[in-house]
């Protein structure tokens, strides 16, 4: 902190008053009430600081922020902003504040003072628009310093936007196209991917000299992405994917209205979403063969190099059920098929072209037996989960017991899942435990070339208030494609003691994945935080196990039995009232 750029316009005494750290209220860490701290001044300031504010209420304003520089710079604060990045950030955002301030009063060398020291903590993406239009640096805008400053805030978004990365779709792209989008994801991996101990026998840097002459070698756009989706899954992390450009989706992932799964270690057609297609393939068919080939060998030879996966149960689910009949629209799919009777039949089926298709719903609500409510919850996409529950909760609140089915849930935001978990406690929701990489060059430089972790934090949601939550007995029934944010569900459930889970374990597949762009308009992400139990077990690469353990039968299948279901009903009968 340089003192004389405050000489002008400190008042000691106030001043030396206002560096002293408060202390934190009740159930509040230190870095909070400071940050509540500077929050509070900084409004303050604006205040005073308004469109047509006196020179004096300028001066005003400028002391009151000024203080809470100090105050930021004091031992015990700066110990508090090393671990805190709201906080952290308030030491950028105070100087840009003071900055506005400074250049409103002419002093344009401690503005551009402040604007500087403001980028010893950031260089923010998008913030040399919002200096370059603010009329406050208008008197600054030709100044050699103040330019400077303007080029060093887009570095960012020039750095990580990736060497070709925002090149269009083509046929072709350039051999130098080609490299760079192979560079950009094997960096990006190798800077920030959070599993690599879940590969370790993985050889990274070969990696890279592997596949450099297949993409040198892949000339046309479709056969480069053919060979780059094949690199992500050699991590064997399900949030770390490489998906071709839209205009190749037909290309790689049209699929008829099937969905199959392995069950009794068979790969037998589960749902029909085609009532016309549903008169030739019908639910319980268990297919033999797909184009000729032995249906586990066909998985296993033109499935199995493009799934990302974390677990072998999620592996399971993208091969035979998510993947399994996807490819060109063009070429439709020779299926060997048996019925119940084992007859055996073949049935060609196209991969589009079906105008008859009814889309499954993403929530299902329904009365069962014993006063029992079910509702199925598919996805955490977006708040239409939490508003389809909350449409319901009149309902669930009469009812003498609840099951969630959250074993079709592909993920989506935990937020969504927590607001419907506090509906039924009155406890804070538990979040998982994240830690992601922070590696220091400095330290290599010293010849230490460990990976260093930093731990995040991990979040609580607040409880609902009193009358909104459900007391009743709860049961959730989970299984391998309760994926991502489905399983942030599953980890509160399970730490809230809420209730049992019932079926099989989930995916074990969650984080926050880094996205970015890819030449020709592909696309990428890479998992960059690594989340656990709230006590610090794994569960990634691993999955949560439910309590009660059940599974789906063929038999049960062809009969419209639900196996799960009815080991719910079951464990909820006989579970105590609460």
């Amino acid at each position: 902190m340089h003192a004389r750029l405050f000489s002008l316009l400190l008042l000691p005494c106030a001043f030396a008053l206002a560096t002293a750290p408060l202390p934190a209220a009740a159930g509040q860490s230190a870095a909070d009430a400071s940050y509540e701290r500077i929050q509070l001044a900084r409004r303050q300031a604006r205040a005073m600081a308004s469109e047509h504010a006196t020179p004096a209420a300028l001066q005003g304003a400028a002391r009151q922020l000024e203080q809470e520089l100090a105050y930021l710079d004091t031992p015990a604060v700066r110990e508090q902003a090393d671990g805190d990045k709201p906080l952290y950030f308030r030491g950028h955002d105070v100087r840009l504040d003071l900055a506005v301030i400074y250049a409103r009063l002419d002093m344009r060398e401690q503005a551009l003072a402040m604007l500087e020291q403001m980028q010893h903590y950031a260089w923010t993406p998008m913030i040399d628009r919002a200096l370059a239009a603010d009329g406050a640096f208008a008197a600054l805008r030709h100044e050699p310093r103040f330019k400077l400053i303007l080029q060093r805030s887009v570095l960012a978004s020039r750095l990580w936007k990736g060497p070709a990365s925002d090149t269009p779709y083509r046929e072709k792209l350039t051999v130098e196209e080609r490299i760079a989008g192979l560079s950009l994801f094997w960096a990006e991996a190798r800077a920030n991917f959070v599993h690599f101990d879940h590969v370790p026998e993985l050889d990274w840097n070969q990696v890279y000299l592997d596949y450099l002459p297949k993409v040198m070698a892949a000339d046309k756009t479709a056969d480069y992405y053919r060979v780059l989706m094949q690199l992500a899954p050699l991590l064997q992390d399900g949030h770390s994917n490489i998906y071709p450009p839209e205009a190749l989706n037909s290309t790689f992932f049209a699929r008829p209205p099937l969905n199959a799964v392995l069950i009794d270690n068979r790969v037998v057609i589960e749902k029909v979403h085609s009532p016309s297609l549903a008169q030739r393939v019908r639910v319980g068919d268990e297919v033999l063969s797909i184009d000729g080939m032995p249906v586990r060998r066909y998985a296993q030879e033109k499935i199995a190099p493009f799934v990302s996966s974390s677990t072998p149960q999620d592996k399971a689910v993208r091969l035979y059920a998510y993947q399994l009949f996807a490819g060109d629209a063009r070429e439709s799919l020779t299926l060997g098929l048996r019925d119940s009777a084992g007859v055996e039949r073949e049935e060609v089926v196209a991969r589009e072209g079906y105008d008859d298709i009814v889309a499954s719903k993403p929530f299902e609500v329904r009365t069962l037996l014993d006063g029992m409510v079910y509702f199925a919850l598919d996805h955490f996409a977006s708040d239409a989960s939490v508003r389809a529950f909350e449409q319901v909760l009149p309902q669930v609140m009469q009812a003498k017991a609840l099951i969630i089915d959250v074993r079709n849930n592909g993920g989506g935001s935990t937020e969504f899942g927590n607001r419907i978990l506090k509906h039924l406690t009155q406890q804070p929701i538990p979040g998982a435990r994240s830690i992601f990489r922070s590696d220091e060059p400095y330290l290599r430089a010293q010849g230490n070339s460990a990976i260093l972790w930093r731990r995040g934090e991990q979040s609580q949601g607040m409880p609902r208030k009193p009358g909104t939550v459900f007391t009743g007995k709860v049961a959730v029934l989970t299984g391998p494609k309760t994926f991502s944010a489905g399983e942030d569900f599953v980890l509160a459930f399970h730490a809230l003691k809420r209730g049992v889970t019932v079926g099989e374990t989930t995916a074990g597949s969650s984080g926050q994945p880094l996205g970015f762009d890819l030449p020709g308009g592909g696309s990428a992400r890479i998992c960059v935080k690594r989340d656990m139990l709230p006590d610090g077990t794994d569960f990634v690469g691993i999955g949560i196990s439910p309590l009660v353990h059940a599974s789906a039968s063929l038999e049960a299948l062809r009969a419209g039995k639900d196996l799960v279901l009815e080991r719910a009903m079951a464990e909820l009968r006989q579970a105590p009232a609460r």
